[in-house]
């Protein structure tokens, strides 16, 4: 069985001072400057500078994907702008599983307020209770300090390969049952 939604369908999800977003055309200048600074590129598996044309291309391949999902995240209360991005992706629906990553909190001032771990969670929970999803995965590059980051939402990390390292998290309800 195949499951999947299309991207304007998808309404905002909200909880606290947090609101994820699908990402917009209007988006694109905004999370390419994010995506371009030096203490974020650095932290992705591509790290060189894109240009607005490549920047450009991507959306337009992403339009077509329908397993692929790309959240702005807004600040509501103090800031009440966006502040970041982050996404699921390589969707598998038939074995219930995706990816998260492409994770960023571009705004300098709302950088370390706790934004991240509430955006994360909020998407986390969305995915295993609104799409019945069972896993949550991720890749991170060996050295990057968001390692810490994601064992405190419970990623287990599995395995290294290379300068990467794998992490995972199991919807509690898909383990409940598999025992």
């Amino acid at each position: 069985m195949r499951f999947s939604l299309p991207k304007q369908m998808i309404p905002p999800i909200e909880g606290g001072r947090i609101r994820l977003r699908l990402i917009e055309r209007t988006d694109l200048p905004m999370t390419l400057r994010w995506r371009n600074q030096d203490h974020i590129r650095k932290g992705f598996f591509h790290s060189e500078i894109i240009s607005p044309e490549q920047h450009q291309v991507w959306f337009e391949g992403y339009l077509e994907r329908d397993n692929d999902y790309v959240f702005i995240i807004e600040e509501t209360y103090k800031f009440q702008r966006p502040v970041g991005q982050i996404s699921l992706y390589n969707i598998d629906w038939n074995k219930k599983r995706t990816e998260l990553g492409r994770f960023m909190i571009g705004d300098a001032e709302a950088s370390g307020k706790g934004l991240a771990k509430k955006a994360c969670q909020l998407l986390i929970e969305f995915a295993f209770d609104q799409w019945n999803l069972g896993e949550i995965y991720l890749r991170v590059l060996k050295q990057n300090a968001v390692i810490a980051f994601y064992r405190k939402l419970n990623f287990q990390r599995e395995r290294e390969y290379g300068n990467k390292v794998f992490m995972r998290l199991l919807n509690p309800i898909f383990v409940q049952g598999q025992s």
